[in-house]
């Protein structure tokens, strides 16, 4: 089609228009970024772990029943150790703990009823009289003989072993809860200001974890996180432009796009009420990548048409250049629009199917930006030829990395049958590598191994019976059924049968309560630490501890009308492989041994919610996989008009993602939440190459009347020059993920640089 047809064109006109009023244009697409972005401060971080599943979710419901019932939210622990010759058994260190436990209490958002330490838990004494309930001590002891004796009475009190103080001493736990989940980031920082000013002695160590505390840590984590890689990734991007095209606006240009595509998509998002997540910490750098990829083809072809025709009017040559980009431009945002809308379908999790809608929306307005603005900039600035774009004959010569490409189309040109055999050889690993995928998370591994948090998990997961919950609500028909011995048997058994299970480290419910209070009436001999014989007895137990103690001491294992139960069971690893493993023998004893008609037993607690969500992560993968390379395949077969095209079009994608899964199989590294997204990702990007590639060739065969090998030797010198640096915008910009604090992140990062890495090579060599 020759020039003179151009001007007759639909995209002509168009763009003509659009470069009409090119101020004007600047001037309302900066007002809309500004607008929308004014949003961003309001955005509402939410690093809680019950992000990760719909609110609506079965599980997470029934935990909130049991919250409302028995208290026992995500807890923040601290943790003080002494592995001095008495352990945490003397007066300075039991004088720390009751310091930290009145201290904790100023802090804003800590509910002061649900702190639980050896300052705050009651001894049950056996008496003449009956049975004394009355606190470890009132006041620290002042000699190492009143801590003796405190080591006496909490050691003898099997209740609290593994879960309150560790079984040789060493340590003792600090339990608060919050009163919102939401406000867990300034109550953390809180908690460790305070921390910093506790009177600590020789040997003494505090460690903060528990699930509340990793809320609160990640928050400030990827604040400072995003705070370094934003930048970087800019940065990046800039150098990767000004190498490509060798002059300012080719490496300002692009970041006008990237401004307004992160500024856009991240204003909408707090506009919206949607909540910034953990993983949403990478979102602005895949924008940035994302971004500035039509930008660089844009210009790619700009500096072209410059460097053929430099004395024309800088909007003739303007529009010439989006007439000749248009196209593959919109086929591509489209594609990567599919790809992001595959994700945002297929997965449950809202962190997910949030970053999926919004990297698609973020993907729009680059296009959009990309059509109406970069067009509009290019018509105000005066023609300026780049050095990587020399005339030669009636065409721009090919620079180094032009000749580089070309080299590579002449390899593609005569080794054709030997590269689609290791195409082939690549897809049939990666089926195998599939089949060893293993899914599996622990949110811990979201920082290094080194970070504060990471310590203190290890360190109370090691020291004490562990700090990840599993709570199974009991529940009879009746008001005070849960007198009756044959269901607290029931429940006696559940926890003896719970505490075999590897990683379960021990558990809590009434039956210790009432075994320990059958103990101490029985002159605190060690044969009597049995659940009592009759319901009357267990009555009366209750009766006497309520008149020296406080019936709420129960709070968080039994209802008031003594018919629910809760049985809460630790375990000392949050990871999932480990929790299914109990979860599921769980509820095998539940519905083969426990379940009757006069009791019953639900689970509930943070490892069953984190069970199922991650249960579903790993079975909506491989939909999210499907459905995504379905709405490519169809965006390409149509925009194509061949069902053929739209086939070809998908081929380079599908040896990537194969590849990766061999990769991810072979190194045993987890199908996790990081790794799990690369698959949509990589589609809804790696398609892209395919398409300028396929489009490209379509236009030299049909409008140039090229033979095919001369339409690909045609092809790498300028399209594949622009594909490279697109590719390495692309790749380099999810590469900065890999500098990131955040350990999903990094994986996530280094796993999609490498599918785009597989896409590019796939696209200009099997395609």
């Amino acid at each position: 089609m020759t020039n003179l047809d151009k001007t007759n064109t639909k995209a002509w006109r168009f763009f003509w228009l659009v470069t009409a009023r090119p101020k004007l244009m600047i001037s309302i697409s900066i007002l809309l970024i500004l607008l929308t972005a004014s949003f961003i401060p309001t955005l509402n971080k939410d690093t809680r772990s019950d992000a990760f599943i719909p609110s609506d979710h079965p599980s997470l419901l029934f935990r909130e029943e049991t919250v409302k019932t028995f208290g026992l939210k995500d807890p923040m622990v601290i943790a003080v150790i002494n592995e001095g010759e008495q352990g945490v058994f003397n007066p300075n260190t039991l004088a720390l703990v009751d310091w930290i436990s009145h201290q904790v209490e100023n802090i804003d958002n800590v509910n002061i009823d649900r702190i639980t330490s050896l300052s705050t838990e009651n001894d049950i004494i056996g008496t003449e009289d009956g049975m004394l309930v009355e606190p470890f001590f009132e006041t620290p002891p002042v000699d190492q003989q009143g801590a003796d004796n405190v080591r006496e009475a909490v050691m003898d009190f099997p209740l609290y072993l593994g879960s309150l103080v560790a079984r040789d001493g060493t340590g003792t736990l600090i339990v608060i809860e919050l009163n919102d989940q939401f406000k867990a980031q300034p109550s953390y920082l809180d908690l460790m200001e305070m921390i910093k000013q506790a009177p600590i002695h020789d040997n003494e160590k505090i460690h903060v974890a528990g699930e509340g505390a990793v809320a609160g840590y990640m928050g400030a984590y990827i604040d400072a996180d995003a705070m370094r890689l934003n930048p970087i990734a800019a940065l990046v991007i800039t150098i990767i432009c000004f190498i490509a095209f060798r002059t300012l606006r080719g490496a300002l240009i692009p970041n006008l796009v990237v401004v307004a595509t992160v500024g856009t998509s991240l204003g909408l998002m707090a506009a919206f009420g949607v909540s910034f997540f953990v993983i949403t910490n990478a979102l602005p750098v895949v924008l940035i990548g994302i971004s500035v990829a039509d930008s660089i083809h844009i210009l790619s072809q700009y500096y072209e048409e410059v460097a053929e025709k430099p004395d024309d009017d800088p909007r003739a040559i303007t529009v010439r250049t989006m007439v000749h980009m248009w196209r593959p431009i919109t086929l591509t945002s489209v594609t990567t629009m599919a790809g992001f809308l595959g994700l945002s379908l297929a997965s449950i999790m809202p962190p997910m199917k949030f970053f999926g809608l919004f990297a698609l929306i973020g993907v729009g307005v680059a296009w959009a930006f990309s059509l109406l603005i970069v067009p509009a900039v290019l018509t105000l600035l005066k023609p300026k030829a780049s050095t990587a774009y020399i005339l030669q004959g009636k065409q721009a010569k090919a620079d180094s990395f032009g000749q580089l490409l070309g080299f590579l189309g002449r390899v593609v040109v005569k080794f054709p049958r030997q590269l689609l055999f290791l195409a082939v050889v690549i897809a049939m690993v990666g089926s195998y590598g599939a089949s060893k995928l293993v899914v599996d998370e622990t949110l811990i591994n979201t920082f290094h191994h080194n970070e504060p948090i990471v310590i203190a998990d290890t360190t109370l997961n090691k020291t004490f019976d562990g700090t990840h919950y599993l709570d199974i609500m009991i529940e009879t028909p009746q008001a005070e059924d849960l007198y009756k011995p044959e269901n607290l048997k029931r429940i006696e058994d559940f926890q003896r049968y719970m505490e075999t299970l590897p990683h379960v480290g021990g558990s809590t419910s009434i039956v210790d309560y009432l075994k320990q209070m059958n103990r101490a009436l029985h002159e605190d001999q060690a044969s009597e630490y049995q659940l009592p014989k009759n319901a009357n007895l267990i009555a009366q137990y209750f009766l006497l501890y309520s008149t020296s103690g406080n019936p709420d001491d129960f709070q968080e294992e039994i209802d008031y009308d003594y018919r629910l139960a809760n049985l809460r069971v630790r375990l000392d690893s949050g990871q999932f492989t480990h929790g299914k493993t109990v979860v599921e023998a769980a509820q095998k004893y539940i519905d083969k041994q426990f379940n009757t008609n006069e009791i019953s037993a639900r689970l509930s607690g943070r490892v069953n919610v984190d069970y199922h969500w991650i249960k579903r992560l790993g079975e909506s993968h491989f939909v999210s996989v499907g459905i995504s390379l379905l709405l490519v395949f169809l965006m390409a077969a149509f925009a194509f008009r061949s069902f053929t095209a739209g086939l070809v079009t998908i081929v380079p994608v599908i040896v990537t993602i194969l590849a990766i899964y061999a990769f991810l199989g072979f190194t045993g590294t987890w199908l996790s939440i990081s790794s799990s997204m690369f698959a949509a990702i990589a589609i809804g990007l790696g398609v892209d190459f395919s398409i300028h590639t396929v489009e490209r060739l379509q236009s030299l065969v049909r409008d140039h009347k090229l033979a095919i090998n001369d339409a690909i030797m045609r092809l790498y010198p300028s399209t594949g020059r622009a594909l490279l640096f697109n590719f390495l915008a692309l790749s380099l910009g999810f590469g900065v993920l890999t500098v990131s604090k955040v350990v999903t992140l990094q994986e996530f990062g280094s796993v999609v640089a490498m599918a785009i890495t597989i896409s590019f090579l796939s696209s200009m060599t099997i395609l």
